[in-house]
């Protein structure tokens, strides 16, 4: 199980889903107090709340019908110091992993580029 922490419009189908319903499966090890220590990195427990719903308006911009809430279970009894996920690492593992995600990644950072030089044609 991982967390990606990018835009999910960068993601391609198979990883917005795949995270979409890795979260719901993860929840359960929270609920049952399962040792989470081997995610150190991977995951960010306090965040799934936030990400699962970041997640689903681009499954439903996507056409996507969905229907299942995330609920955030009580986290009180994890020690959940450094379970931060580094965003570049997470960029460098997908491009080199999956060529749809590093197409939308790529889009994604040319269409910034773009935008930020318009902006700047524009104030000058």
């Amino acid at each position: 199980m991982r967390m990606w922490m990018i835009d999910p419009k960068c993601l391609c189908t198979k990883h917005l889903i795949g995270e979409h319903g890795e979260i719901h499966k993860h929840r359960h090890n929270f609920v049952k107090g399962h040792s989470i220590e081997g995610r150190r990195g991977q995951i960010e427990p306090e965040s799934m709340g936030k990400r699962h719903d970041e997640l689903a308006v681009e499954m439903t911009r996507r056409g996507f019908s969905h229907q299942s809430p995330y609920v955030q279970p009580d986290l009180s009894a994890y020690d959940l110091t450094d379970f931060k996920v580094t965003v570049d690492k997470s960029v460098i593992d997908l491009k080199s992993r999956c060529a749809a995600c590093c197409e939308n990644l790529e889009s994604i950072k040319s269409t910034a580029k773009s935008s930020s030089q318009e902006i700047k044609a524009t104030v000058v």
